[in-house]
């Protein structure tokens, strides 16, 4: 059986040497479709993509990053996921389950995106509220996550030597079967 999926799910990588380099709307609207067509709860779509590539509101964005992401604001392009608990569906012991129909929505956008060359990162460091405000994102919604887009660029000086090494270094993953259980969790004595 042909696995022909798994290379682009292995060459995608969070990188953080990006280009300014604009990318154009038409690329950007076939990441906006591959997120469209991710799975849902009884197909309610909770995911509200806001994608920003205007001088404007991308000052706007980056000003609310916090310090760990200064290599995004090189990005010529951020999408926001937001969603509200009510677009999905309503689910036992308190599951915001809409945070999962978003997240599937991100991956299938960051998958189609390293297929076509881009790096696309995620990043939790940002505040919420001054985006919401200056792009009229309703309060109630929650901002989940930013998708920081760009080329990449062979230019890693303005990166901290950190993340200029990880860069390059190779992917580290823990071990699957760490990760992955048969049929019952196991017994923690036995799984540290």
């Amino acid at each position: 059986m042909p696995h022909s999926l798994l290379p682009v799910i292995d060459a995608r990588r969070a990188y953080r040497a990006i280009s300014d380099q604009p990318i154009e709307r038409k690329v950007l609207e076939t990441l906006a479709k591959a997120a469209h067509w991710a799975p849902s709860c009884a197909n309610n779509q909770p995911w509200r993509l806001v994608i920003v590539d205007e001088p404007e509101p991308l000052s706007v964005v980056k000003d609310a990053f916090t310090g760990g992401n200064y290599w995004a604001k090189q990005s010529p392009a951020i999408v926001l996921f937001a969603s509200h608990i009510d677009l999905d569906c309503t689910v036992p012991d308190g599951r915001e389950y809409f945070l999962f129909g978003c997240g599937m929505a991100a991956m299938n956008l960051m998958l189609q995106a390293t297929e076509m060359g881009l790096i696309a990162h995620p990043i939790a460091g940002y505040r919420s509220s001054p985006i919401k405000e200056a792009l009229g994102i309703p309060q109630d919604h929650t901002l989940i996550a930013l998708v920081v887009l760009g080329y990449p660029s062979k230019d890693t000086r303005k990166l901290t030597d950190k993340h200029q090494a990880e860069e390059t270094s190779p992917r580290v993953r823990r071990p699957l079967q760490e990760l992955l259980f048969w049929n019952a969790w196991p017994d923690q004595a036995s799984h540290d």
